[in-house]
């Protein structure tokens, strides 16, 4: 509880303390890297999207090998049947062609293995590949095991060879390319971009230097700088080697492709291949050559060949060099965490001031979709939005949001209940809940508060004597008795018991929730007039059962005051007590104990005397009958008091 008072009970303020709680969190958890996949799991989405409404460009075709293609041709392919595909491919005037198949030994032609043959076919298959630059092989960098394939050795220190390596993030899927990694001092390009080299020369494009970043790549009208560390969703990941992001513009779509009996018998038309970058590589299930790919994955039980992954990175680089594609642009870090900053003070603002659960949830749901939405537009325009993060802050935010407040209106309950125990009826007690903030303002104590009500003092005469007759336990039994039936009486007619003092009960009437309007404050001092009638009434029964049993009777003197009064807390923080202070409730004790001794001279059958202010004699007079009798004097009093006796009600 301790630790509780001190926490704002500003809202605005509780806000912002959340939030910064919310966005240290996140943002420490989005610098761990735990929030990778999920960001990486909306890019992908992203780029589905986007992939959608893409237009296939015919810049590309596809040669490839299936399962019907191995039956017949055998894998790996022989080098007579490789050179006689290759030539075949050439006199259809390709821009460029790309082996996607390792060869870095000989492929005998048949299972026999006449090694002469092997070793002439294998140089027959050199001379057609070095005769045209056109054609590009591949090989493999070696990995952290040194386990690497060379490229065939006809091609040893030619620059018709591309690495077909591909980073892989650590959940299997290929996002990045690669343009080209180094190989001791000098640099060796991939096979895409080696193809979109071919391709983009032939128009008088190719890869330079950027005059505007000389640590970066331009090809044609897009720089291509490489990606960092930690780009984007990316967190510490491996950035050897130039790479850049994979848009697969052409989404689950195949390119043109042709299959490899179709070449060899020449069952394709020619001019579907000029002037095209032609690929060949394996789509057979049997041979693993297969990626995850945001287009392709787990989920959907689909893969992606190795030969369209490339296809696809040699497309893009053939888009930036046209300018018909721009490089995705990613919001910088300080960004990022900006925005998970505002959206934590966002969803804890929802939190705290959401009236319902259903309000809430339609809130954040309304920014989720927002977001979202932004997000892909802004995705289809180029520029990348990290959405991930901010609506993780955003939900995050509004939950704590809710639990801290819960907590806190838990404790700030308790402590109300504690303050207002003595009226806790279930009207009082959820109407003192919900006007709370009137009660407590932001403190943890009470505030101080001015009012309009009728204080009531009532005080049992023969209880001095009554204490010197009895013993203990009968006199508290017989005042209890008293006490009881008047503190009934009280409740009954709508007021509260503020205190006892001896044989005195304290009331109020509009208290502790103040009455506002004039009609209410005169019917609270008329319920407090109804009820000292009625407390003469049953002074009479208390006497007669008094009598019955052998005890003293008594008699019962009422002081009533309508008037301006402090109410608010008094004591220690331990024992506070919300009551009524002032001249209001001053008088009344006043007015109960004026000239007790006049009381006491009356006839032994008027058991009660109700004196009242004038203020609630002006309020009341026309519902009872009211003697005036005059200005007196009166303790603690400057100036004559004027003093009303009632009688009773008026009859009808």
């Amino acid at each position: 509880m301790a630790i509780l008072a001190r926490v704002p009970r500003s809202r605005p303020t509780l806000a912002c303390l959340v939030a910064f709680a919310v966005f240290a969190g996140i943002g420490f958890a989005r610098w761990l890297g735990w929030l990778e996949v999920a960001e990486l799991a909306l890019y992908d989405r992203d780029l589905r999207v986007a992939a959608e409404g893409a237009i296939a460009e015919p810049s590309i075709t596809l040669v490839l090998i299936d399962e019907d293609d191995i039956r017949r041709h055998g894998h790996p392919l022989p080098d007579e049947t490789l050179k006689k595909l290759i030539e075949i491919l050439l006199i259809a005037e390709p821009r460029a062609l790309a082996i996607d198949l390792y060869r870095d030994l000989p492929i005998p032609p048949n299972p026999s293995g006449d090694a002469a043959h092997e070793s002439r076919a294998y140089r027959d298959l050199g001379k057609t590949i070095l005769a045209d630059p056109r054609v590009v092989m591949i090989m493999k960098f070696p990995d952290s095991d040194n386990h690497g394939t060379s490229p065939p050795r006809f091609l040893e220190n030619s620059d018709q060879v591309g690495f077909a390596d591909l980073p892989i993030d650590p959940d299997g899927v290929v996002r990045r390319g690669l343009l080209y990694l180094w190989d001791g001092n000098a640099p060796l390009f991939s096979i895409s971009m080696q193809l979109a080299s071919r391709f983009l020369a032939h128009q008088g494009l190719g890869p330079a230097a950027d005059p505007d970043d000389p640590d970066s790549m331009r090809l044609g009208p897009v720089s291509l700088p490489p990606l960092q560390t930690n780009h984007g969703p990316y967190v510490r990941m491996d950035d050897a080697g130039y790479q850049f992001l994979l848009d697969y513009r052409f989404g689950g779509r195949r390119f043109a492709s042709l299959s490899l009996t179709q070449v060899l018998d020449g069952a394709f038309n020619t001019n579907d291949l000029r002037d095209r970058v032609v690929l060949v590589g394996t789509a057979a299930q049997s041979v693993k050559d297969s990626f995850l790919t945001p287009i392709h994955s787990e989920s959907r039980g689909t893969t992606t060949y190795g030969v369209e992954v490339h296809a696809h990175a040699v497309d893009q680089l053939i888009r930036f060099g046209v300018g018909t594609s721009v490089r995705l642009e990613v919001m910088a870090g300080p960004v990022i965490y900006l925005s998970i900053a505002l959206f934590a003070l966002l969803g804890s603002g929802i939190g705290l001031f959401g009236r319902s659960l259903l309000l809430q949830t339609t809130g954040l749901g309304l920014v989720s979709v927002v977001a979202v939405t932004a997000g892909q537009w802004s995705f289809s325009a180029g520029h990348w939005i990290p959405v991930v993060p901010p609506l993780i802050a955003a939900w995050i935010g509004a939950g704590v949001a809710v639990a801290v407040l819960s907590v806190l209106e838990r404790a700030e309950r308790r402590q109300i209940e504690g303050l207002f125990s003595r009226f806790q009826g279930p009207t009082v007690a959820d109407e003192i809940w919900r006007r709370r903030s009137e009660f407590m303002g932001e403190g943890d104590r009470p505030v101080a508060r001015s009012v309009i009500l009728t204080a009531m003092m009532s005080d049992l005469e023969g209880y001095t004597a009554a204490s010197e007759e009895m013993d203990p336990e009968s006199l508290m039994s017989w005042i209890n008795e008293y006490m009881s039936a008047m503190a009934e009486l009280v409740e009954q007619h709508g007021g509260v018991v503020d205190d006892y003092a001896g044989d005195s009960v304290m009331a109020n009437f509009g208290f502790p929730m103040p009455s506002e309007s004039e009609e209410a404050i005169s019917e609270d001092a008329a319920r407090a007039v109804r009820c000292a009638i009625a407390m003469g009434e049953k002074m009479r029964e208390l006497n007669a059962s008094w009598e019955a049993r052998g005890l003293r009777s008594g008699r019962c003197r009422v002081g009533i005051c309508t008037g301006p009064a402090v109410v608010g807390c008094v004591g220690a923080h331990d024992s506070l007590k919300y009551t009524s202070v002032g001249d209001t409730v001053n008088t009344a004790a006043r007015l109960e104990g004026f000239d007790k001794q006049q009381f006491l001279d009356e006839a032994p059958d008027v058991v009660s005397r109700v004196l009242v202010s004038e203020e609630t004699w002006r309020r009341t007079r026309d519902g009872f009958e009211i003697l005036d009798l005059g200005a007196h004097p009166l303790k603690g009093k400057r100036a004559p008091v004027k003093i009303y006796r009632v009688m009773g009600p008026l009859a009808d």
